[in-house]
């Protein structure tokens, strides 16, 4: 049976984001979602408006892309 495999990008790593994406999706730490969600005044300023669905799209790609970072890291220097 072969690996899975994505370019250089192996399953385990795949699962690993998918992972922080999904959980990322569903739950905010409470300073996060308090300075820019509950409390933001910037909201306001701005000339549309940002769904909670986006806000939660937004932190889950943020919190990915810092974990996908936090592995290239590591496997650099370590």
């Amino acid at each position: 049976m072969q690996k899975l495999s994505f370019g250089k990008i192996r399953a385990t790593r795949i699962a690993i984001l998918v992972g922080v994406f999904l959980f990322g999706f569903n739950y905010q730490p409470n300073w996060v979602l308090n300075n820019f969600w509950l409390k933001a005044d910037f909201y306001d300023v701005i000339p549309f408006k940002i769904s909670f669905l986006v806000f939660q799209l937004v932190f889950s790609l943020v919190s990915t892309l810092i974990v996908e970072f936090g592995i290239r890291f590591i496997k650099k220097y370590a």
